[in-house]
C-alpha cells in the first residue's frame, strides 16, 4: 500500500474513531448561574447593576456559550441533548428589577432564563425589595424567554433547621409543612402561566432526601441546590449544582465560572 495512502488511513481513524471515544470521555458539563438582585446602586454582595448583568450576558455569548431553557436543561442532564458549551442563567427570589433589566436583555440578545419565585410575595414589597407582580410574571414568560420555577410559596428559610429540631419524632410535622407549601406554590404558578412548573430552586440550597421526596411527589422534576459545580449528561436531576454571581463578579470572572 502507497506511503501516502497509508498516511491518509491512520489519520482517518484517528478522527473518526480515536476523537469521538474522547469526546465522550470528556462530555461538555452545564454551568447554573445564580443571580439574586439587579440594582442600579448595588446594596448586597448577590446583586449586581444593569451595566453588569449586560456585559456578562454579552461576555458569555461572545465566548460561545449557548444559554439553555429549563426543557433543554432537562434533555441535557438526561444526555439527549448534545451541545457545546451549555449554561443557564437563573435568577432566584424573583425581584421586581428583573422586569425593568432583564427582560430588555433577555428579549434584544435573545437569551432564555429561568426564574425561581418566591410566590407569596408576588406584587408584594418586602424589606424595601418589590417582587414581580403576577402581571409582571405573564409578561416575562409570554415574551417566550423567561420560564418560571418555585422557590416555595412561603418557606424561605432555613426548613432543614427546622426539621431537624423535631428529629426523633415519628413523623416529622415539617414534611407535611413542605409538601403543603410547594402545592400552594406550583398551583400558583399555574395560575398564572397555565402550565404547572416543572423546576424548585431550594431556598440556600437546603434539602435532604425525604425534602426531594416531597418535591418529586408535587411534581417537580428539576432540584436546584447551592453546591457549587458542575452537571454533566446523566447527572442527577433531583441535585443540580450551582455557581454564584457576586457583585464583584465582572465578565471575565462569570466566564471563569462558566468553564468547567
Amino acid at each position: 500500500m502507497p506511503r501516502k495512502l497509508l498516511w491518509a488511513l491512520a489519520l482517518y481513524l484517528l478522527l473518526v474513531v480515536l476523537y469521538p471515544a474522547e469526546l465522550a470521555a470528556n462530555p461538555a458539563r452545564l454551568a447554573v448561574l445564580v443571580y439574586h438582585h439587579i440594582q442600579q446602586k448595588v446594596t448586597s454582595d448577590v446583586s449586581c447593576t444593569p451595566e453588569q448583568f449586560v456585559e456578562h450576558v454579552q461576555a458569555l455569548l461572545d465566548a460561545g456559550f449557548r444559554p439553555l431553557t429549563l426543557a433543554q436543561t432537562r434533555l441535557f442532564l438526561a444526555g439527549t441533548l448534545s451541545v457545546d458549551k451549555p449554561v443557564l442563567i437563573t435568577f432566584d427570589d424573583g425581584y421586581q428589577s428583573l422586569y425593568h433589566y432583564a427582560l430588555p436583555v433577555a428579549r434584544r440578545l435573545r437569551v432564555p432564563m429561568t426564574i425561581f419565585m418566591i410566590t407569596s410575595r408576588a406584587g408584594r414589597r418586602i424589606q424595601f425589595a418589590e417582587y414581580l407582580s403576577e402581571r409582571q410574571i405573564k409578561d416575562m414568560a409570554d415574551s417566550g424567554y423567561f420560564d418560571f420555577g418555585s422557590h416555595t410559596h412561603d418557606l424561605h428559610t432555613d426548613t432543614l433547621a427546622i426539621y431537624e429540631a423535631f428529629a426523633g419524632h415519628p413523623e416529622n410535622p415539617v414534611l407535611h409543612l413542605l409538601n403543603r407549601d410547594l402545592r400552594i406554590s406550583s398551583s400558583r404558578l399555574e395560575s398564572i402561566l397555565g402550565t404547572r412548573p416543572v423546576a424548585l430552586a431550594w431556598p440556600y440550597g437546603k434539602f435532604n432526601s425525604e425534602f426531594s421526596v416531597v418535591a418529586r411527589n408535587s411534581g417537580f422534576r428539576l432540584h436546584f441546590t447551592s453546591v457549587y459545580g458542575y452537571n454533566e449528561p446523566g447527572a442527577n436531576p433531583f441535585s443540580i449544582k450551582r455557581i454564584p454571581i457576586t457583585s464583584r463578579d465582572t465578565a471575565e470572572s462569570v466566564i471563569q465560572k462558566a468553564s468547567p
